[in-house]
């Protein structure tokens, strides 16, 4: 497995959340991307909220069309790839068995060759994509069988879209969601409980069927992301 795979899971796996270090731009960013607050420890202070009520994504969702991608894997991770196009948006359903799923409405994507991307940028207007574009998906499950996922390429979504772009974890073996949040991590290994600070990410919780639960929130970007105990 390449070093890439092994050197973030040996990081996340460990649940230790090192908050330092500067966010990485991706590669068609215009503009030099601010560093992040040097920081370290834990960022716990925004458990998930229960949320009653069914996942439906068929109701959630009626006007987008739902695909599940092909899969291939390396060692434990799934790989997966899809296209968007942005003035439809789709639902995508990913993970090698939980069925997770991703949902990106129409006009949510900004542009990656016109806009910047970076934590100072997460709630400025941005021009829309209007062609299609390509994504890869990584999942897999840490050592206390927390889900994660990695999207490329890294690209912000516009923070007035009526729709948000929404991430949905299905643990099926998770007990406590009152443990539990989706934080942001860059490819430097920092991760981010952004619900703490932007309510619009605030995770929440839905039991589902079958056992276990749905933990989902909303994005402003892709980048990697997981359900984190603490």
């Amino acid at each position: 497995m390449p070093k890439f795979f092994t050197s973030r899971r040996s990081i996340l796996a460990a649940g230790v959340m090192v908050l330092s270090g500067a966010l990485t731009a991706c590669s068609d960013t215009t503009s030099p991307v601010a560093s992040s607050p040097q920081m370290s420890g834990y960022l716990t202070t925004s458990a998930a909220v229960l949320r009653s009520g069914v996942i439906d994504f068929k109701v959630m969702y009626p006007k987008m069309s739902t695909q599940i991608p092909s899969m291939t894997t390396r060692g434990d991770t799934t790989i997966q790839k899809f296209t968007v196009n942005p003035p439809d948006g789709k639902i995508i359903t990913f993970g090698k068995t939980s069925g997770h799923t991703i949902a990106i409405p129409a006009n949510t994507l900004c542009d990656p060759k016109l806009n910047t991307y970076g934590p100072s940028e997460w709630l400025k207007p941005c021009v829309l994509a209007k062609s299609s574009i390509s994504f890869e998906v990584r999942t897999w499950n840490d050592a206390q069988g927390r889900p994660h996922a990695e999207f490329y390429p890294a690209i912000r979504f516009s923070p007035t879209a009526l729709l948000p772009v929404s991430l949905y974890f299905k643990d099926t073996q998770l007990t406590n969601f009152s443990t539990v949040e989706i934080p942001y991590c860059n490819s430097a290994n920092t991760c981010i409980n952004e619900g703490a600070t932007d309510p619009l990410l605030r995770t929440y919780a839905t039991p589902a069927s079958g056992g276990g639960y749905w933990v989902f929130r909303a994005l402003r970007h892709f980048s990697g992301y997981n359900v984190t105990a603490f």
